[in-house]
């Protein structure tokens, strides 16, 4: 199997979304293959992780009456070409600590559904482990870097919603001249990304808040700046 699926079967496996075929390979990869893949190894323990955290953010919520009938119709019928929707559905809670739904990929912003998604978080927990990571706040959101890495990552929770007909644009500036990287909406107060470039060729680290169509020109309507 490609490295998305199986990650996508064991993102299911932590939110104990699986049933079926699904869940018995699941069983067979936890056995045979995760044991000797790092990448596997490590995306399951950020999973892990993530999980963890979510069952302590938030207090449980009794389902409605009509939900459990749903859920075991779509359990008793599982295909491979439904089991992407399902898993989005049932892992809404794991996707709202990504906070990506909103998000216009452009340039080097990368996110396309739960696996990569998903890999982000994983690789974000593993990256914020080494011992020269640096944290630069930028209001409700922090900028994750380490010296020598040519990516780095913007995360944060109770981040605000931006103004109706508004989105949060980020813009990277060198030599005082703003470069527009592409624009994100939190949900549930929850962001994070992923970007594939260096911070060390940018001084600050600019958010605003505009209409969504924005992609280039002087940033306005600044909320939040930083000094990279």
């Amino acid at each position: 199997m490609e490295h998305e699926a199986i990650e996508e079967l064991l993102a299911g496996y932590v939110l104990r979304a699986l049933s079926g075929e699904d869940a018995r390979e699941a069983d067979r990869l936890l056995s045979e293959h995760v044991p000797a893949c790092s990448r596997c190894r490590e995306a399951l323990g950020g999973f892990q992780e993530v999980a963890g955290e979510l069952g302590l953010g938030a207090p449980p919520v009794s389902p409605p009456e009509v939900l459990l009938p749903r859920l075991h119709r779509e359990l008793g019928e599982p295909s491979p070409r439904r089991r992407s929707s399902f898993l989005l559905a049932s892992a809404a809670s794991f996707v709202l600590i990504v906070g990506l739904a909103g998000l216009a990929v452009s340039q080097n912003l990368r996110a396309n559904h739960l696996a990569q998604r998903a890999s982000a978080l994983a690789d974000l927990a593993n990256f914020s482990r080494q011992p020269d990571t640096s944290w630069v706040p930028v209001g409700p959101v922090t900028a994750v870097a380490r010296p020598g890495v040519q990516n780095f990552y913007i995360e944060g929770h109770d981040v605000p919603d931006p103004a109706p007909g508004t989105v949060y644009h980020l813009w990277l500036v060198s030599g005082g001249q703003a470069k527009h990287i592409g624009w994100f909406r939190p949900e549930g107060g929850f962001v994070v990304l992923e970007l594939a470039l260096d911070p060390n060729l940018y001084d600050e680290i600019v958010i605003t808040e505009q209409p969504e169509g924005v992609t280039g020109g002087v940033p306005q309507n600044v909320r939040w700046r930083a000094p990279v």
